[in-house]
């Protein structure tokens, strides 16, 4: 198995079972402040970390293509809250058949990139709020010389729309270069959230990437993420390419940790 898989997998179950039974501040899930978590969905959240606060959200993906070998990739987010308004990221994914993963579908990254998020407006009346998020693959991860040439940038603005305290809508809208090549390709996210309970919410949604030279790739999804306590949240996802020639689809399990 992968190393990356492997540390993935026991993050995975310390946290779903060896945190909560360690952990002496467990509380009730009516009483847990809110996580704002990323994962599992492709849309990029407005809210940022709590300054001083260091979150981790891990998971394992399979992904499953028609044309190609089948995927299985370990993801992991570290997040760091510098200030109020400003969080430091740090991004990786590895696995099996990873380049396949990262080439050829939209919910994929890259290998190991760094980068922030930072709030521009939060909490106004009647303005969504907003969020700058950027991201860098670091190139000494590739695994063919070719591919070290390429940083490949993301430059992403998130929105959110709170429209009631079950529903919210969020969504994106930016450019990223390919990992593995110069092009650049449009970025555009959507999804509608509804909390069932305050620890249990459900999602669905659409992402997409627009390129000149190729037909865009459109994909459906959906999830739910459920929060324990105050520090930890299970979640899982899944999602399909619609309408595109390298048809496939994908299953996501995982969960994150937050400090005080």
């Amino acid at each position: 198995m992968y190393p990356a898989i492997q540390k993935t997998l026991f993050f995975t179950f310390f946290l779903m079972f060896g945190f909560p039974a360690l952990s002496q501040t467990t509380i009730e899930n009516k009483d847990a402040e809110e996580m704002n978590v990323d994962m599992p969905d492709e849309t990029v959240e407005t809210d940022v970390v709590d300054k001083r606060q260091l979150q981790l959200e891990g998971a394992v993906l399979y992904n499953r293509f028609e044309q190609f070998p089948n995927s299985l990739i370990g993801q992991m987010l570290v997040r760091y809250g510098m200030t109020k308004h400003l969080e430091l990221r740090l991004l990786v994914e590895d696995g099996k058949e990873r380049d396949k993963y990262i080439e050829e579908t939209v919910q994929s990254n890259f290998p190991l990139a760094v980068g922030f998020k930072y709030n521009l407006l939060k909490d106004h009346n009647w303005i969504p709020d907003i969020t700058l998020a950027t991201t860098v693959k670091l190139p000494f991860t590739s695994r063919e010389h070719e591919q070290n040439a390429y940083w490949s940038p993301i430059l992403l603005l998130a929105f959110q729309n709170k429209l009631s305290e079950k529903w919210k809508l969020e969504y994106n809208g930016g450019a990223q270069q390919e990992a593995y090549s110069s092009e650049w390709v449009w970025i555009l996210n959507g999804s509608v959230h509804y909390k069932l309970a305050k620890p249990l919410e459900i999602f669905v949604e659409y992402y997409a990437q627009f390129e000149s030279t190729q037909d865009p790739q459109h994909n459906l999804g959906g999830g739910l993420a459920y929060q324990i306590n105050n520090q930890f949240e299970v979640y899982a996802s899944g999602g399909s390419s619609v309408d595109y020639i390298n048809h496939n689809y994908f299953f996501s399990a995982g969960c994150a940790f937050r400090t005080h």
